[in-house]
């Protein structure tokens, strides 16, 4: 899916999700394997290419400049899992999540938990910046639950080493609910260029056609896109809008079938079952979306979405 976002036009990626700690657990694994290895005890060479978290921080050389994003808490892990990437895998950056408002990420203290402990999350900043050299970015929200709280944590955020920040406009206690809110973002950037940091500052939240874009850009220096973009990777090109409803449908088809393909090539039949949430959203709001729903959610293979598409 971040290959089709690319193709329409995004110029820059992340990956989902990533836990600092299960880096920082398989980093100290590793080790204690060695060090047992050196004393002459046995000991089996562990291997991180098949654990679930390498699987989800995995890009191709097409994905790139892609930053991985990391969550957690704690400091140290995040300085052990930052380090490890920049020498395993070289992204284009490091992004550190603390605007993410799920109830099993904010259970633990992660994500947008960090909006409420300011101390912490310059800490976990503090921490990643001595111990990579890459671009570090922090996506998070206006604040906890208030709007304003952002214009105090920025300027911490940018005193302890973040070179970006990317903020959503909401607050963690609006969750997804009601208009997203740039007044703020706005301001951000304004105070940065006033002190002449040299920040970039990204927008993020509610833009859902690329005419979003050009409107809420202003003064800052790009928008994030990410729920708008799951089933609507058109969003980031210019000119899908002035194409006929004709055409659209055979621009969706193709790029629906490139990412079939490119989801079974990556992770078989698996691939395809995680591609059914994305073959709804494409056709969320179509007149016939209630029954393709029903089609969409039995496709097994390439031949199924094919035989759907040729009906639409």
């Amino acid at each position: 899916f971040r290959i089709v976002c690319k193709s329409q036009g995004a110029n820059l990626l992340m990956t989902e999700l990533i836990s600092a700690d299960a880096i920082a657990h398989f980093v100290a694994k590793k080790q204690d394997a060695r060090n047992k290895l050196q004393t002459n005890h046995k000991s089996q060479i562990i291997k991180f290419k098949t654990n679930s978290t390498y699987k989800l921080m995995e890009f191709r050389k097409a994905e790139m400049p892609i930053i991985v994003q990391l969550f957690g808490k704690h400091p140290e892990k995040f300085a052990v899992a930052a380090a490890w990437i920049e020498k395993n895998l070289s992204p284009a950056g490091i992004d550190i999540n603390m605007g993410c408002p799920a109830k099993k990420v904010v259970g633990s203290d992660h994500g947008a938990t960090l909006l409420r402990d300011q101390e912490r999350g310059v800490a976990v900043v503090k921490a990643v910046r001595e111990a990579t050299k890459l671009p570090l970015s922090v996506k998070t929200r206006l604040g906890w639950e208030r709007d304003d709280e952002i214009l105090e944590f920025a300027p911490k955020l940018i005193a302890a080493g973040a070179d970006a920040l990317i903020i959503h406009g909401r607050t963690y206690k609006d969750g997804f609910s009601g208009e997203a809110r740039w007044e703020n973002i706005y301001q951000v950037k304004n105070e940065v260029r006033s002190k002449n940091y040299g920040t970039i500052v990204i927008g993020n939240g509610d833009i859902r056609e690329h005419k979003d874009i050009n409107k809420r850009l202003k003064n800052l220096d790009g928008v994030a896109i990410g729920r708008g973009a799951v089933g609507n990777p058109f969003v980031f090109n210019k000119e899908y809008t002035r194409l006929s409803e004709e055409k659209k449908i055979d621009l969706k088809k193709k790029i629906i079938l490139e990412q079939a393909e490119s989801a079974i090539d990556h992770k078989g039949e698996k691939g395809i079952i995680e591609l059914r949430k994305h073959l709804l959203s494409y056709f969320r709001g179509h007149e016939r979306a209630k029954e393709l729903r029903k089609e969409f959610v039995k496709v097994k293979n390439i031949a199924d979405i094919k035989e759907v598409l040729s009906r639409i």
